[in-house]
């Protein structure tokens, strides 16, 4: 018996698989949709080029999205253009820009562009004399993105414009790769958690092909292109050579990524003693990192296949093109089952909110997956959602809060998935700020694989790491708190927050 069953057995199992890969009749590497308003959706979105098929990969982990970035520079030949909010003036800010100065001397050309007033910030003394040097050398351009100085009239005309930021993150290598999300270059998005003060929960989507590098090209070149920028020189008398550096930071980095340690200070005997109390901090911070030393064993690619993809770009304050909230709307207007936003701030335009209750009304499950004021970088969201959150539940009866309660679970990523067909990767929060005044850039992936797998891991983000607001109707109909910030933050953290909600002309700049 055992050896007349084995044939059957053979042909259940082919019957079987068949009817699994029978999703993918519709095409090379397509999932049949389930939802076709949202391949409407995606379909009007207009792009340049009829190829919209695009390798990409999740980027989940934060080692291997820096090991992402680190790879796509080393293997730059002709181009790199990238822009960051921030680029910190720790360990990895450092060996970023050194990295980059190795490139330039090998004849890649470089533009590079992040955040004026966060450049000026004092917390970031000294990067702005590294990219200087960086500046210096042949086939790099650097810009500091919205001069305060140069912009200073908008005070009187436009307050919006003047605080307006360039918030996106972009890399775009050699018009082929790229990539984008929620992630600057810091310490704090790429160390594994418990390994730093802070650590971020963020996302990024790497990208091949030559479309998606396109429209990453245009919205940067919209931004880089603003009157308002100021374009970084090299100081004619340099009193301050921070070359040697920067230098030394891509040395330590690369070194201690190959799994290689630290330099010990008798390896590099020709330091002068300025450079050696430098490798001794540079040391002292990298090896704090334990989970960023596997970087030889790591490759870009493990045979993600190319889905179709669309950018989707916004531009600041300064500029006339706002096609992110227009699509989300769409999206939302055209989900039927879920709706999954994993955002660290959520301050609900009225456009915003308008779509999300329409979809409540149909039925749809609304889940958001964001900070609280325990877990929060900036406590005025969190302020200004304690005055919309009973309302909110109350009148999206289907929604969920979820809140990541500490900042051991701080969270930074924006992911949208709508009925885990359809998902939004990028750099855009759900408020004012990013709706209106700051640059913005996201990647749309139509394919029901890559929507389950990103709902998955964000599921996973939430497991046992949120507690969730609650509330109930009392018999007049008017929203009670069940469970809310009030219950689990520290009453010196609701104190502030009750102080800041109560500013309201401030909320359209948060």
């Amino acid at each position: 018996m055992k050896y007349r069953g084995l044939p059957l057995m053979i042909r259940l199992a082919v019957v079987i698989a068949l009817l699994v890969a029978l999703p993918w009749a519709a095409g090379a590497g397509e999932i049949v949709q389930t939802n076709p308003g949202l391949v409407k959706a995606f379909d009007e979105l207009k792009v340049d080029g009829s190829d919209i098929s695009t390798q990409i990969r999740f980027l989940w982990r934060n080692d291997e999205a820096w090991y992402a970035r680190w790879r796509m520079i080393e293997d730059a030949r002709e181009t790199i253009d990238c822009t960051y909010f921030i680029i910190d003036k720790d360990i990895f800010g450092q060996a970023f820009v050194g990295l980059l100065a190795k490139k330039a001397r090998q004849g890649v050309k470089i533009r590079l562009m992040c955040d004026w007033r966060i450049a000026h910030a004092g917390y970031m003394k000294g990067m702005i004399d590294k990219l200087e040097e960086l500046s210096g050398l042949p086939n790099v351009q650097v810009k500091l993105y919205n001069s305060c100085v140069k912009n200073l009239a908008s005070l009187f005309t436009d307050f919006k414009k003047l605080v307006a930021n360039n918030h996106d993150k972009i890399i775009i290598v050699d018009g082929l790769t790229c990539v984008t999300g929620g992630r600057n270059i810091g310490a704090d998005y790429y160390a594994k958690t418990g390994e730093y003060e802070i650590v971020y929960r963020d996302s990024d989507i790497l990208m091949r092909g030559a479309t998606a590098c396109k429209a990453l090209k245009q919205a940067f070149d919209d931004e880089w292109n603003y009157l308002k920028n100021t374009t970084l020189k090299p100081d004619r008398i340099n009193l301050n050579d921070e070359s040697a550096k920067i230098d030394l930071a891509y040395r330590v980095m690369s070194r201690y990524m190959q799994g290689r340690g630290l330099f010990k200070t008798e390896e590099l005997p020709n330091l002068s003693k300025k450079m050696r109390e430098a490798l001794e901090e540079m040391n002292k911070d990298i090896s704090k990192f334990k989970d960023i030393s596997s970087y030889a064993a790591f490759d870009l690619w493990r045979g993600e296949r190319a889905k179709p993809l669309k950018i989707i770009d916004k531009h600041a304050r300064t500029g006339p093109l706002n096609g992110i909230t227009p699509a989300l709307i769409k999206f939302i207007d055209a989900a039927k089952d879920e709706i999954l936003i994993q955002n660290p701030y959520v301050v609900l335009t009225e456009a915003a909110e308008a779509a999300l209750k329409r979809a409540s009304a149909r039925g749809v499950k609304i889940i958001f997956h964001s900070n609280s004021g325990g877990s929060t970088d900036s406590l005025f969201p969190q302020a200004f959602l304690m005055n919309d959150l009973d309302r909110i539940l109350a009148e999206m009866p289907t929604a969920r809060f979820l809140a990541a309660p500490t900042q051991n679970e701080r969270l930074h990523s924006k992911v949208f998935v709508f009925d885990r067909q359809l998902t939004i990767v990028g750099s855009y929060n759900m408020d004012p700020l990013s709706e209106q005044i700051n640059s913005e850039a996201v990647a749309a992936v139509l394919d029901k694989q890559f929507g389950t797998m990103v709902a998955l891991r964000t599921w996973k983000d939430i497991e046992g790491r949120v507690v969730e607001y609650k509330v109930k109707l009392d018999e007049r109909g008017k929203p009670i708190p069940v469970f809310g910030p009030k219950d689990h933050l520290k009453p010196e953290v609701v104190k502030k927050m009750n102080m800041m909600r109560k500013i309201g002309w401030i909320r359209p700049l948060i």
